[in-house]
């Protein structure tokens, strides 16, 4: 298909509107979009000014002009005449002739011809162009590259289905949002697809067309100067003097020089011979003082036989979550003779990887009586959870807090807490998470340092977090944190993905239930119990058949993970037709009672409100989760069928964050305007108590009139806004009221949102 366009809407209203006006200059960089902006708008003539016809009078204008050579005033006449009337874009216009550009700014002020042109930022145009925005003649706008959310969906369009968030935020960054050389990244790439979502096979991809541009634009700068640039290819920023001769291909930042585009780097050091490359990198290592990059470049340079530094930088490149560069650095030194240290930290980096089995060869190797007790914990946990050689582990512990982790993750919460000394840290974090199951948090979560000798531990802190937040029903908070915890991931796959999988059950929890079906996809774990239970609940609650997924989870249920496996349930219930009271059963005896309570309220959602009230009021009074008060009140107004307590359960649903229970307490409640409103959030979902009242979705153009009736625009804005007749936009209007339940425009503003698309 042809490339797309997304991303300019308020831009090709802006260029509609000018079309009923006397035109507009939409500015901006080379390849920014500007021409595939102007290819969407109905126009009577299109010309483009190209460089080699700038020196030749109304060169542009040659189709129009009589093929015999009358005189200049006669072909200046002949060329007005042809243009007086029309729609006429123009493509560059900053590389017109003069007489060419004189005629364009008098068609424009005597209101003659409708001019709607492109032109690049910083470039040298005619004098009578510059003065049709300078004079107020013509409006002018700047385009903008692309955002990342707008790449992203260009690349999904091109492609047919799903990106993964790592490769579109690669391609955004190297493009700059610039459409020209993404598609010609895009074009070069090498494209992979895992169950539907689409990923970057490789480095960032260099098409040779893509390298010539980049080339031309490196052609002219002398071979003293392209040594800068080479240098700081490899080793920005760098504290370098700039010449006039790198003006427009470098920056100056607080921390140094840096290159201007990041596709410059990837040229420069994709076209540098190797012995100049090395020359280069050992030059650098010799000059820098960062550990962390010095080490990068011996290594890549063939000089890396320091294990004191490569073990120093391998340190710092797990505190930033540079997960593969710290195997590398830790492999490296165990090469050159680091020790027993360097296999410490290898495995270490290799069980936050998850690949348990390799770690443990590795940490077994190297084990000694003097291990550390943070050593020991790490071994121990990897032995548990990733080998489920629980006995083992048990043996290695001296270490507290892991004793107690390991308590916990079994379900035995009393003697967890009675194991606590609360001297260390960590201890604070498991604490909360047994008081949070045991439905006895308060807050807020403890702030636990990270601990110096091994900062990778901080990711167990961070999902400790989200887990007592999620669980207490603080949803904001955990998807916070998750989506932080994810966005500094892009070079650690697992730990991507095992966010991922988080953020889809919070997204689940909002009742966003593609977006959640969307993180799922992305997530490409090894261990993927946690990401088959979401899929079978997201997938049943889209009416869908989630029966495999189920069989699936039930495979894949790992030794211990007590405190998580209400998820299980969940999708046993959903999915498998398990009634939630066994589930009420198992998680009561063991004093889960948050997880009593979600069960409990899922036995409402299902029609058992009668059944579910009188604990759930119990609970309410006796444990602290911020929901519990909801789900009670919720099977109460259910029991007596009281619309005004249902509305009121709706908003503080909402309020919480929680859109798809909101949404089922207003369908069980009656009111059509907040059900329409809350469930177009909801994305398909399709659970029992929606179905209590049935809606149609707006169309698409129903829904774009009816968002903008509800902020206040009368019809005949909205027919101007989008260049349609104000008797469509009455018929729209007239359909949506219809489909939505209502009947006056004041209702709107209850029966949508601005979410709804």
């Amino acid at each position: 298909m042809g490339w797309p366009f997304v991303g300019r809407n308020a831009e090709l209203a802006a260029v509609r509107r000018a079309l009923r006006g006397a035109g507009l200059i939409v500015a901006g960089p080379a390849g920014v979009g500007k021409t595939r902006l102007l290819d969407e708008v109905a126009c009577d003539l299109r010309l483009r000014a190209t460089s080699a016809m700038s020196g030749i009078p109304l060169g542009v204008m040659a189709p129009f002009l009589p093929s015999v050579e009358p005189s200049p005033l006669a072909m200046l006449h002949v060329a007005r005449t042809a243009l007086i009337g029309r729609v006429v874009v123009v493509d560059d216009v900053h590389l017109l002739d003069d007489a060419s550009a004189g005629l364009l700014h008098m068609l424009v002020q005597h209101r003659e011809a409708v001019v709607v042109a492109t032109l690049r930022s910083g470039e040298r145009a005619p004098d009578p162009v510059v003065a049709l925005w300078k004079d107020e003649l013509l409006p002018r706008i700047e385009l903008e590259p692309l955002g990342s959310a707008e790449v992203t969906e260009v690349l999904e369009t091109v492609l047919g289905g799903l990106v993964d968030r790592s490769s579109a935020g690669r391609l955004s960054t190297a493009s700059a949002g610039n459409m020209l050389l993404l598609r010609e990244m895009h074009l070069a790439a090498r494209w992979v697809s895992h169950d539907g979502v689409w990923s970057l096979d490789g480095p960032v991809p260099l098409s040779p067309r893509l390298i010539e541009l980049i080339e031309a634009h490196l052609a002219v700068v002398p071979d003293e100067e392209r040594r800068v640039l080479e240098l700081l290819a490899f080793g920005e920023p760098l504290d370098l003097a700039a010449s006039e001769a790198l003006d427009g291909l470098v920056t100056v930042s607080d921390d140094g020089l840096r290159l201007a585009h990041p596709l410059y780097g990837e040229v420069l050091r994709a076209q540098c011979p190797p012995l100049r490359k090395r020359n280069h990198q050992r030059h650098l290592a010799s000059v820098l003082d960062d550990p962390l990059r010095v080490a990068v470049l011996r290594l890549e340079s063939g000089s890396a036989d320091d294990p004191e530094l490569l073990l120093k930088a391998a340190r710092l490149a797990t505190a930033t979550g540079a997960v593969a560069l710290a195997e590398r650095l830790a492999r490296a030194a165990w090469s050159v003779g680091g020790g027993i240290e360097a296999g410490q930290l290898l495995g270490q980096v290799l069980v936050f990887s998850d690949r348990p089995a390799e770690a443990e060869e590795i940490m077994a190797l190297v084990a000694t009586e003097d291990d550390s007790p943070v050593t020991r914990a790490i071994r121990a946990m990897n032995l548990a959870w990733g080998l489920g050689r629980v006995d083992e582990a048990a043996d290695l512990l001296d270490m507290n807090a892991a004793r107690v982790n390991l308590l916990f993750d079994a379900g035995k919460y009393a003697e967890a807490r009675a194991e606590l000394t609360y001297e260390a840290p960590e201890e604070a974090a498991i604490l909360a998470m047994i008081d949070v199951v045991e439905g006895r948090y308060i807050g807020p979560f403890p702030e636990v340092p990270m601990r110096e000798d091994f900062s990778l531990a901080w990711e167990s802190t961070k999902f400790a977090e989200v887990f007592v937040r999620s669980l207490h029903g603080d949803l904001a908070g955990a998807e916070r944190i998750a989506v932080q915890a994810h966005g500094e991931k892009s070079e650690w796959d697992s730990m991507r993905s095992t966010w991922a999988a988080s953020l889809a059950g919070l997204a689940r929890a909002r009742g966003r239930l593609e977006d959640a079906r969307r993180w799922l996809r992305e997530a490409r774990s090894i261990k993927p119990f946690a990401q088959l239970c979401e899929s079978t609940l997201v997938e049943a609650m889209l009416g869908n058949d989630a029966r495999d997924l189920l069989a699936a989870a039930e495979a894949q249920a790992p030794q211990g993970m007590r405190p998580y496996r209400y998820g299980l349930w969940l999708a046993r219930i959903w999915a498998g037709g398990v009634s939630p009271f066994d589930a009420i059963a198992d998680v009561r005896a063991h004093g889960e009672f948050a997880a009593e309570a979600l069960l409990l309220h899922e036995a409402v959602r299902l029609g058992f409100a009668d059944r579910a009230a009188e604990r759930l009021r119990e609970l309410a009074s006796t444990t602290t989760g911020l929901l519990v008060p909801v789900f009670a009140a919720h099977a109460e107004a259910l029991v007596n069928k009281d619309s005004d307590a249902l509305i009121e359960v709706a908003t503080r649903f909402e309020k919480a964050g929680f859109v798809l229970l909101a949404a089922e307490a207003a369908a069980e409640s009656g009111n059509r305007a907040l059900f329409g409103r809350l469930v177009g959030m909801c994305q398909g979902a399709r659970t029992p108590a929606l179905a209590l009242i049935t809606t149609t979705q707006l169309t698409r153009r129903e829904r774009e009139i009816a968002v903008l009736a509800s902020r206040g625009l009368t019809n005949k804005e909205i027919a101007a806004s989008l260049v349609i007749s104000v008797r469509t936009v009455d018929n729209h209007l007239s359909n949506a009221y219809a489909k939505l339940g209502i009947a006056t425009r004041g209702e709107l503003a209850l029966a949508l949102s601005d979410d709804n698309g």
